[in-house]
């Protein structure tokens, strides 16, 4: 699964890994950055600021005048000019945007299966991000979700464009530092470290009734996680939810004599 390594950043590298997502092979991925740094440059020059090996460069070339991407101006010798790069991707949205459609429109020829109910397994930390937003963005009606801050704000502008929707929003939050979107639940700070002991991790999401989806960490450490439409698993999701709000609610409200009768850290009711 792609993913820029350095979100917000800018390098080479991560160009270059863009391009070959596109469709480009690293030595085209190269020069064409080359080029679009350095128009209308002749072969030699290309290697130098490419740093394509010579043998490569022409080759490379030829390819990527066949793909559309350079063209050749004059002769003896010839220069080379690049595609503007918004051209380049404006070609690459029109053609997946063609493909996609293209398929959805004859998924029925495609596949005979249906997955009305089925429990789909998610690995990776951005793959199940990249599910949560689009969940998010998908919401008509009601959004309930519960989430450590960090993970938060990886759906906020999902979230506040849903709130511009009309959707209503349920938040449980369980970190200090809180994200004021929709109807906000948080966990006491003096339980805090009951809470990551018994969620820590945690990321739980249902859209409108329904979808759902969760995500934890495993006993490898690494982030999995799980989307549905299966009505039972919802229903048990929201009332996870829930219960952890009603729980908090009455935390809040009633703290002295909890913390006074569980203890500090709630170890008289956790340790079952």
């Amino acid at each position: 699964m792609f993913k820029i390594k350095e979100p917000g950043g800018f390098s080479d590298d991560e160009v270059i890994n863009c391009f070959n997502e596109l469709g480009l092979s690293k030595y085209e991925g190269k020069i064409y950055l080359a080029l679009l740094r350095n128009n209308l440059s002749y072969g030699r020059e290309i290697q130098k600021f490419s740093g394509v090996p010579g043998p490569k460069v022409y080759e490379t070339l030829n390819a990527l005048i066949d793909k559309g991407l350079i063209y050749p101006s004059g002769d003896n010798p010839v220069r080379y000019q690049p595609l503007p790069l918004e051209d380049f991707v404006q070609n690459n949205i029109t053609k997946h945007l063609r493909i996609n459609n293209y398929l959805i429109d004859h998924k029925n020829s495609i596949s005979q299966n249906k997955y009305p109910s089925w429990l789909w397994q998610i690995q990776g930390y951005d793959n199940l991000m990249d599910k949560a937003r689009e969940l998010i963005s998908k919401a008509e009606k009601t959004i309930m979700i519960s989430f450590w801050h960090n993970d938060g704000v990886k759906v906020q502008n999902q979230m506040e464009d849903a709130i511009k929707r009309g959707v209503k929003i349920i938040s449980n939050q369980m970190s200090e530092e809180i994200i004021p979107l929709g109807q906000v639940f948080r966990h006491e700070t003096e339980i805090l470290p009951a809470v990551e002991k018994v969620h820590s991790s945690e990321f739980i999401l249902v859209v409108d009734d329904l979808f759902c989806m969760f995500a934890f960490k495993n006993q490898d450490q690494k982030t999995e996680g799980y989307y549905t439409s299966n009505q039972g698993v919802i229903s048990i999701i929201e009332n996870y939810i829930c219960h952890d709000i009603y729980i908090n609610r009455l935390i809040s409200d009633f703290k002295e004599l909890v913390l006074e009768k569980y203890g500090s850290n709630l170890e008289g009711l956790l340790n079952l």
